[in-house]
């Protein structure tokens, strides 16, 4: 057991490695803890109602997208040819 420890040693001062500092986890998201409400801190519940808003916007803006995309198709063209007509690129002169 002591050749080990000696072993360890040598590795250590060899490569000038310094002990690792522990570091205190984040939580980021577990479902018991965010039961338990009225227990969390400011900051805990705004990341758990976006994080169980963010299905719902997404919806939203899929929604969106899927209704107007015609529309938003439309809009590039059209963006497109300005700036190649701007610039002379459509038209050979």
């Amino acid at each position: 057991m002591n050749h080990l420890e000696d072993l360890k040693f040598l590795v250590n001062s060899f490569f000038k490695r310094r002990r690792s500092k522990r570091r205190e986890m984040k939580r980021v998201f577990q479902w018991r803890r965010y039961l338990e409400w009225k227990d969390l801190t400011f900051e805990e519940k705004l990341s758990a109602k976006r994080f169980l808003l963010l299905p719902v916007f997404a919806y939203l803006i899929i929604g969106i997208f899927n209704q107007n995309l015609f529309l938003i198709v439309l809009l590039l063209i059209g963006y497109v040819l300005y700036k190649r007509w701007e610039k002379g690129g459509i038209f050979k002169k």
